[in-house]
This record gives structure tokens, C-alpha cells and sequence, in this order.
């Protein structure tokens, strides 16, 4: 009973421990928290992901009144990033930088990066920035069209490139709308960690370019909904008719279909006349008498002799 008393309160200090290391909008951990750097993981990961829902993080090079307006909660991703592209402070911005990991970006993966990778550094370290770990995904977004409306706002130039393509001009002189595309994430728990540890490298190279060629840029990083995945992941809904059956078994159940009736017909025509041949051969087959007593033996005369 003193054993279990003490890993109760143990278990109840590092609760609290755990909960004063989260901010009330945060969700990445902070260089207080109790952290294992053999594992590069927090020791007590207090949240996983929740169903249908993607986190979305943003941070500026500047002192944004865009994101420092945001409210604490939000109703879904499409409304918290129109509220942030169509703000009117937006475009005094020199670039706007959205980080597209689509389809399955969960608060968790982000939780597993260690705290010395470039997106938790820079969420740490800028004048402005904005963290929701939780915010639902009712319906697809078209993050190409909100992005393509606050370039045309702005007279920005809008590109769209995926992290290490080759080929991509951008200039200095103008600014610039640019959507980064990493390619989803797959597998399990260590899997995702490894993946999203290769994804923050390359993260940190092309922000790393572009805070070169623009000093005051916004950074969004959000995990966006396609049509084909929220096709796939929407929960089956509508109700059953329990109608009552009409014009017997046969209007609404297909009980002879070829399979059976091959069976049948190769059952009737070929195996029962085998077998009833075979039974016929064998019960026509007679065996000899060997003791069987000759015909012209007579019993008496045998014994008068």
C-alpha cells in the first residue's frame, strides 16, 4: 500500500510539472520541460491527436498585428487561415509562406520534435506567433485558392514548389506568395518521428533561403485536408429502410447463381452415374466355393462302403 501511495504522488508531481511546462495556446514543449535527449521525445507526451483535426502554427520576422489578433479558438482550419490571409495588415509582409503537410498532420508529430529543430526554435524565438494544436477539419481546403487570393490582394507573385526542387526563381524585388508542399506522412509513431525530423531539415534550408531574399515574412505550418483523403475518411452516415419483403424470397435474393448451378449439374450428370455404376460392379462381383460339396456325392453309400 506505501509503494502505491508513493507512484501516486510521483505520478500526480509529474502531472503538474507537465501541465506548467503547456501554455494555454501552445502545444510544443518549452526548454524547461523535463526532456530525455537520448530519445529526443518529452519523458510524459500529455495529449495525442485528436479525430479530424490538424494543428496549425504560425510566426513572423516581424511584430505581426495579424496573428497577434487572432482569438484563442477558432472553428475550423478553412476559417483561421482566410481570418490570417485576408487580413488587412498582411500584405506588409514581404513574403507569406505557407507550409502545406497534407492529409494527416497530427498535433503529436509536431509534440515529438525535440526542442533544437528549426520549427520549434523559431515559434520560440520570434516576435510574433500563434499555436493551435487542435482545430477541426469539417471540409477540404483549397489551400491554393485562399493563397492565389491574398497574391492577387497584395500584387504579390504567387509560387507553389515542393522542398528541394530545383528550378524555382524568386526575386527579391517583388514580393511573394509561396506555398512549400511536403509530401504526406505514413506509418507508425517512429516512422512519422523520422519523417518529420527529415521534413524540419529541409524546412530549415528553403526558410533559411527565403528569410535571406525576404527579412519581414509570415510563416504558416498547417496540415491541409484533400478532397480525395476527406472522401476517404468521411464517417458513413444516413439511415436504413427496414422495408417489409414483397413477391417472395426470390425478388430480392439471387439464389441460383452460376457457381451453384455448375455444381448441381455436374453433381447430377457425372458423379451419381459414376457411383451408381461403381455400386453395380461391385455387387456383381461372386466369389467361389471352395468346400462346395459335388453333386454326385452320396452320404450313405459313402458310409456303407
Amino acid at each position: 500500500m506505501h509503494s502505491k501511495s508513493v507512484n501516486l504522488k510521483k505520478a500526480k508531481a509529474e502531472k503538474a510539472v507537465v501541465l506548467r511546462c503547456l501554455n494555454r495556446t501552445s502545444f510544443l514543449w518549452q526548454p524547461s520541460c523535463p526532456y530525455d535527449s537520448s530519445q529526443s521525445q518529452p519523458l510524459l507526451p500529455l495529449a495525442l491527436a485528436f479525430s479530424d483535426t490538424s494543428p496549425v502554427v504560425s510566426w513572423s520576422s516581424h511584430s505581426s498585428s495579424t496573428l497577434n489578433a487572432l482569438p484563442s479558438k477558432v472553428s475550423d482550419s478553412y476559417s483561421l487561415l482566410d481570418a490570417i490571409l485576408s487580413s488587412s495588415d498582411i500584405c506588409g509582409h514581404d513574403a507569406i509562406v505557407l507550409v502545406d503537410q497534407p492529409e494527416v498532420l497530427h498535433a503529436s508529430d509536431l509534440r515529438s520534435l525535440p526542442s533544437n529543430t528549426h520549427l520549434a526554435r523559431s515559434l520560440s524565438s520570434s516576435p510574433s506567433s500563434r499555436q493551435f494544436p487542435y482545430v477541426p477539419n469539417h471540409a477540404p481546403i483549397d489551400v491554393s485558392a485562399l493563397l492565389e487570393s491574398a497574391a492577387t490582394r497584395c500584387d504579390s507573385r504567387f509560387v507553389s514548389f515542393a522542398p528541394g526542387q530545383g528550378g524555382v526563381s524568386l526575386s527579391g524585388d517583388a514580393k511573394h506568395v509561396v506555398s512549400l508542399n511536403f509530401p504526406p506522412l505514413a506509418g507508425m509513431a517512429q516512422e512519422r518521428k523520422d519523417a518529420m525530423l527529415k521534413h524540419d531539415a529541409l524546412l530549415s534550408t528553403e526558410l533559411a533561403a527565403l528569410a535571406a531574399m525576404f527579412p519581414n515574412h509570415l510563416i504558416i505550418y498547417t496540415g491541409s485536408s484533400s478532397p480525395s483523403f476527406a472522401k476517404r475518411a468521411a464517417p458513413i452516415t444516413g439511415t436504413f429502410r427496414n422495408s417489409t419483403a414483397t413477391g417472395g424470397i426470390l425478388a430480392h435474393y439471387q439464389l441460383l447463381t452460376p457457381g451453384i448451378i455448375t455444381t448441381l449439374l455436374v453433381t447430377l450428370f457425372v458423379l451419381v452415374p459414376v457411383v451408381m455404376v461403381g455400386i453395380n460392379a461391385l455387387a456383381s462381383i461372386q466369389s467361389p466355393m471352395r468346400n462346395e460339396i459335388p453333386k454326385s456325392f452320396d452320404a450313405a453309400e459313402k458310409k456303407n462302403q
